[in-house]
């Protein structure tokens, strides 16, 4: 016990170090317990109509990339896998709709999605709410030309779905972090309808969230990276998120160990 603590720090830095390299590069799929609220959101996307057309807005930069890109591409998986169309694209955010197009695009093949037909990406449009209310009334007329700047009027998924109503859109999806953002779409959008609200929303942001899902005007939000590996799990996609877990257990077991050793160590040099 003397020889542990006497243990050169550099030493527990370095096995740490090795540890997330282990779990990053050879993830442990350690079991990680989904709560109700992941649950509460699965079911609201899951549950849609058959053939709804649902908008996802990817409301976010490349700095909330890494909690808020798993929870985009398990998604897309799950409104793909139960035939959605899909009309992605966002305000004011513009990195955020070339991080979503990478993504959509090779799920779509996979899918065998007709671009125009079963999705349609309209990029990001500046203006906030502002352009949201337009989209209201006529979306072909607010957006006007699609990420590949073609117009965007052509396209059958837009002549389908003329306005962002409840007689079109059956849900909006947001990636959130930061204004414009989850509360806009709820003000213009989704209040006072049948249209869904579900959120993908950064840690620091999810306290002042859960304000709007215990008031249901949010119908579910994915909480943080560990709501995003809860719900990757419940998607069957196990990936960025889930694996981020199993770093963390084990930085959690390796942390609880030492401070088991050390006191043990204290305790018997005491002695």
């Amino acid at each position: 016990m003397e020889r542990l603590m006497k243990i050169d720090r550099r030493l527990l830095y370095l096995i740490s170090v090795a540890l997330v390299a282990v779990t990053i590069f050879m993830p442990l799929g350690l079991p990680v317990k989904v709560s109700p609220l992941a649950v509460q959101t699965y079911d609201a996307i899951q549950n849609l109509p058959d053939n709804s057309v649902v908008l996802i807005a990817p409301m976010y930069d490349p700095g909330a990339a890494g909690e808020l890109n798993p929870m985009l591409k398990a998604m897309l998986y799950q409104c793909m896998e139960r035939g959605y169309k899909i009309i992605l694209g966002n305000t004011n955010w513009t990195l955020g709709v070339a991080i979503a197009h990478d993504m959509i695009t090779p799920i779509a093949a996979e899918f065998n999605y007709v671009y125009g037909t079963d999705y349609i990406e309209f990029g990001s449009k500046p203006g906030g709410s502002v352009w949201m209310q337009s989209a209201q009334t006529d979306l072909a007329g607010a957006a006007i030309v699609d990420f590949n700047n073609d117009p965007i009027g052509q396209f059958p998924l837009i002549q389908a779905v003329p306005r962002l109503t409840q007689e079109y859109i059956a849900a909006v999806l947001v990636l959130d972090c930061g204004t414009p953002g989850a509360v806009e779409w709820l003000q213009i959008i989704t209040q006072g309808t049948s249209i869904k609200l579900i959120v993908g929303e950064i840690q620091m942001s999810v306290p002042d969230s859960m304000t709007y899902v215990q008031s249901g005007q949010y119908n579910g939000m994915i909480a943080g990276s560990r709501g995003g590996a809860e719900y990757e799990q419940l998607v069957g996609r196990p990936g960025a998120a889930l694996k981020s877990q199993d770093t963390m257990s084990v930085i959690a077991l390796m942390v609880a160990l030492f401070i088991v050793l050390g006191n043990i160590g204290y305790v018997t040099r005491k002695r």
